[in-house]
């Protein structure tokens, strides 16, 4: 992992030597009374499901808060969207191409080795940069121009835990992926268990697995109380039935992030009779929170291709966030006014009320549990516990300087 981080920050130098003069241009900045946002997101790729979700509730929010005149105070908001291709080359040359047109916002980026670099680039470039639905705390505190859609792994890890703890568990496992949101949400548990009394373990697997029998025989052998089950993407069905096959529903309690709405009755199969035994903790589910906000985002969503997700509130996050940007920096979007702006933000969004925190721009916001019931001819997410902003608060780790 170490050597990915490396090359990727080698090839962001590289891409950022140019970006200046890419946007020197009589015309890079475009009319003075309308900024440019580009939007980066992964529409192919291990996470190609993220995108379009996420853009929907990026211009969904857009539309709602400008009343469908993308414009704000009187500047124009344009996007333009480039897809990462769930890769850090591919999402670098993306917002380099952006920023040398004259974008002074990059946001979306949801794969963690894209959101790092990405970040970095637009932090030398002067430019504001919102992440889109990632994990990685890597960013927090990073620098006064970077900020976040979605809470952090540390945020859901500290919800997961207090689940543990509740039931009793004293050793926990995490099952998952084997980069650097894998290996992040490992860091993350081993240094928050300790305060909940719970023993960390880990199995992290190939992103390309398709076969998971051995990695769920490595995982059971260990014997942990809990299983923790961070799969994203592609394969977490076929990890699901592994898990079932195996008996791990059996004497160990586990806790999964979810799968995504297209995949609820592919996994409610995989899953089968277990699936009562079975906690769902993540950000949200469809009509669940019940917030004004909410109404808004479905009722501008009516329409869109994709089931909404957990990415669709994070975009409408992110929309609150740029309209705030620009209503108070104006179409320069000079990175201390941003700052200023969102710094200690409050926002009522789909999930409920969240805070920008001032000292790593982390949104402080709810995290929920779910379990997954049958909706007709389909599947829905029921709300069975809601982890309220102040329980899953994670400890301030890098203050921005």
């Amino acid at each position: 992992m170490a050597t990915r981080k490396l090359a990727a920050a080698g090839l962001a130098a590289a891409l950022m030597s140019t970006v200046g003069a890419c946007a020197s241009g009589a015309g890079a900045g475009g009319d003075s009374k309308t900024v440019k946002v580009g939007l980066v997101n992964s529409y192919t790729g291990a996470l190609a499901s993220f995108g379009p979700s996420w853009e929907e509730g990026y211009r969904a929010g857009l539309k709602v808060l400008t009343h469908g005149t993308m414009t704000v105070g009187g500047v124009k908001i344009e996007v333009e969207k480039k897809n990462d291709n769930s890769n850090p080359a591919t999402g670098l040359s993306a917002a380099k191409q952006l920023l040398g047109d004259g974008a002074k916002m990059i946001v979306g980026p949801a794969s963690s080795a894209v959101v790092v670099p990405v970040a970095q680039l637009a932090m030398q470039n002067k430019a504001v940069f919102i992440a889109g639905q990632t994990g990685t705390a890597d960013i927090d505190g990073m620098g006064p121009g970077v900020f976040r859609s979605s809470p952090t792994t540390p945020q859901l890890n500290t919800a997961v835990l207090q689940s543990a703890a509740k039931a009793g568990d004293k050793s926990l496992l995490y099952l998952g992926q084997d980069y650097a949101y894998g290996q992040g949400a490992v860091t993350s548990l081993k240094r928050l268990a300790p305060a909940k009394g719970v023993s960390i373990g880990s199995v992290l697997l190939p992103v390309d697995t398709q076969d998971f029998t051995a990695g769920v025989a490595k995982a059971l052998a260990q014997k942990p109380d809990a299983i923790f089950v961070g799969w994203a993407g592609d394969g977490l069905s076929q990890l699901f039935k592994a898990l079932a096959d195996q008996g791990a529903f059996t004497g160990t309690h586990i806790i999964a992030i979810g799968p995504p709405r297209p995949q609820f009755a592919q996994f409610a199969s995989a899953v089968g009779t277990n699936l009562p035994r079975l906690e769902l903790i993540t950000y949200y589910g469809e009509g669940t929170t019940r917030t004004e906000a909410e109404t808004e985002m479905l009722d501008a969503l009516k329409g869109t291709d994709t089931p909404v997700d957990i990415e669709q509130p994070g975009g409408y996050l992110a929309a609150q966030m740029t309209v705030k940007a620009v209503e108070k920096a104006g179409a320069g979007l000079k990175v201390d006014a941003v700052n200023k702006a969102l710094s200690g933000a409050t926002f009522q969004t789909p999930v409920g009320s969240v805070t920008i925190r001032s000292e790593d721009h982390v949104p402080l916001q709810p995290i929920f549990g779910y379990t997954m019931v049958k909706n007709g001819a389909g599947w829905r997410l029921e709300l069975v516990k809601t982890y309220s902003a102040k329980d899953v608060e994670s400890p301030v780790t890098k203050k921005i300087s």
